[in-house]
């Protein structure tokens, strides 16, 4: 019983800022608080993603053209 009442209530005394502290956060929670903290490099990340998509659909297709040649 005492093991699951420290997995469900993970709060912990911080020393330091004498104060109460919640277990961490949920790792997609970190994720979104760090893509909201750095726009620029967030928006970077996509368009790069976006883009190599982008271009490896057109070589496949321009492939593809080149076979029915």
């Amino acid at each position: 019983m005492e093991y699951a009442k420290d997995e469900i209530f993970q709060v912990r005394y911080n020393t330091k800022m004498d104060k109460l502290q919640i277990g961490h956060a949920r790792l997609v929670k970190r994720i979104i608080k760090t893509m909201r903290r750095h726009k620029l490099i967030t928006v970077t990340a996509i368009t790069f993603l976006i883009f190599s998509i982008l271009n490896v659909v057109m070589i496949y297709n321009f492939l593809k053209l080149l076979e029915n040649l």
